[in-house]
């Protein structure tokens, strides 16, 4: 039976966050408003935004059941160094430029820019393609992630789960589209940051303390202390590598970050959201010593070994918390998935409306007809993506990942190049797109049917293939004039780098 006070909770945040939604459905008149937010945002939103869209499922589930198993390695692998680069890396290269040309160009997705800046139909339909094949993958992961939090929650079914998460993320989604996506992401960053350090105030008591944890942790094996591992098991350095390339470089192929730089009301105002989105992610990192906690309450006898390291939150909660703190911090989990995937779906439904349905077939939408045709799109895509989850391939943690490399293989370095550098051109974003996104692909399944497992992570194998990819096409094809950039005032200095911001 569900506990009433969990119950309670969960009623009350269900109602806030759809609430939000209906108050920015009355801000949100047509498909601009549904797509960007009317550009109207300030600094604190954008970067309470972007980091709740960072922190997903994927953080809040899959790297806690990853620290169940391994430890410290994957907290040092992802949250402690590489997503705090990615804010500076990302916000330095993208922010300003992606803002100027959006206002500029009149530009509202991803896709959008890329024709911008190469000036190519083929370049828009490829971005659309690479976009909604890794948002489904992603979205996936999310209400896998969700179905499984739910799962122990409503002490239900994990369908029930699933149909749950969507009703209310697809209500808040459908009214609101990014200004109800931005609001909400704020209200649930501050409710992770908070589930953050409850975490460690009253999770650490249950194993004897944090350094009686690591005590308890170095019996199992003493590299789960280590940040990677020495014998090929777990972390290596390869791995390591791996996720300095995706989590910190790769961050640029990322859609559902990079898009928040649209919706900024002034360019100014970019400065301060790096710093803001930074200090945010420290709070939130304390989640992942709910595996490890958990992983030491095994060892000394005191909880039962998981099945499913997926798990491993929820069980930490249920057994160790009682049931208004429990809720509390359920509900910060709850939260990272619904602020990614509610996201993924307005990425997802901008694309399919504005850049397929308007700009592909050339069907000309008036901004009421774009709005309607969003929310329909918003509907369809959470009802395709449930489907699916119902049995998802993998892990939460390595779907997640997946996904992420495709992102950064088949968007980052044209992306990057097309803003930065002037001497590439659309022959190199394309082959850029299709070799970095294909291989991300192929890679990914040979492993996940053991043909071929590299050392280095799929993703950032095809990340380096694609700037390869990028720089070398682009060297050997034509030079294309781009008038999106500012043009030098010599044309010896063609090969030089873009100030676009």
């Amino acid at each position: 039976m569900v506990d009433p006070v969990i119950l309670s909770i969960f009623v009350v945040y269900f109602i806030i966050v759809i609430g939000l939604g209906y108050y920015a459905s009355r801000k949100t008149t047509g498909m601009t408003d549904f797509i960007v937010a009317g550009r109207s945002m300030g600094p604190f939103l954008v970067a309470f935004s972007s980091c709740a869209t960072i922190a997903s499922g994927f953080f809040f589930v899959g790297l806690p059941g990853l620290c169940y198993n391994l430890g410290y390695q994957p907290f040092f692998a992802i949250p402690a160094l590489n997503a705090i680069l990615a804010y500076v890396i990302v916000y330095g290269l993208l922010a300003k430029p992606m803002r100027y040309l959006s206002e500029k160009h009149g530009a509202l997705t991803i896709p959008d820019l890329f024709y911008t800046l190469y000036e190519d139909k083929r370049v828009r339909w490829f971005c659309s393609l690479i976009i909604l094949i890794g948002i489904f993958c992603y979205m996936v992961s999310q209400w896998a992630a969700m179905g499984l939090l739910f799962q122990t929650l409503l002490k239900s079914t994990y369908m029930t789960g699933l149909i749950v998460g969507v009703v209310v993320v697809a209500a808040y989604c459908t009214m609101g589209g990014q200004t109800g996506n931005i609001y909400n992401d704020a209200f649930q960053m501050l409710v992770m940051c908070f589930g953050g350090i409850l975490v460690i105030l009253f999770g650490f008591q249950h194993v004897g303390g944090f350094t009686q944890m690591n005590l308890t942790l170095a019996k199992v094996s003493p590299e789960i202390l280590l940040p990677f591992s020495t014998k090929g098991v777990g972390f290596t350095g390869w791995t390591f590598l791996s996720f300095f390339l995706l989590y910190a470089v790769g961050t640029v192929g990322q859609p559902q970050f990079t898009t928040r730089f649209y919706t900024i009301k002034k360019v100014d105002m970019l400065r301060w959201a790096p710093f803001i989105a930074a200090v945010c992610y420290v709070f939130i990192t304390f989640f992942l010593f709910s595996g490890m906690i958990y992983r030491a309450a095994v060892v000394q006898g005191i909880a039962p070994k998981l099945t499913n390291p997926d798990m491993a939150v929820s069980e930490f909660l249920v057994r160790f918390m009682n049931p208004g703190m429990a809720g509390m911090v359920l509900a910060a989990a709850v939260a990272a998935i619904m602020s990614t995937v509610s996201t993924f779906i307005v990425v997802a439904a901008s694309t399919v409306t504005r850049d397929i349905i308007e700009q592909g077939f050339g069907t000309q939408l008036t901004e009421k007809q774009g709005l309607h045709w969003s929310r329909v799109a918003t509907i369809a895509l959470c009802v395709i993506t449930v489907l699916i989850a119902i049995k998802p391939p993998d892990l939460v943690a390595w779907l997640g990942n997946a996904a992420f490399g495709f992102f950064a293989a088949g968007l980052g370095p044209a992306l990057v190049a097309g803003l930065r550098w002037r001497r590439a051109n659309k022959y190199g974003a394309l082959f850029s797109m299709i070799g970095g996104g294909g291989l991300a692909l192929l890679l990914y399944f040979l492993k996940l049917f053991k043909v071929y497992v590299p050392k280095l992570d799929t993703g950032a194998i095809a990340f380096l293939v694609s700037i390869a990819v990028m720089i070398i096409v682009s060297l050997v094809t034509p030079y294309q004039h781009r008038s999106a950039l500012p043009q030098p005032k010599k044309q010896s200095i063609q090969g030089s780098v873009s100030v676009a911001d």
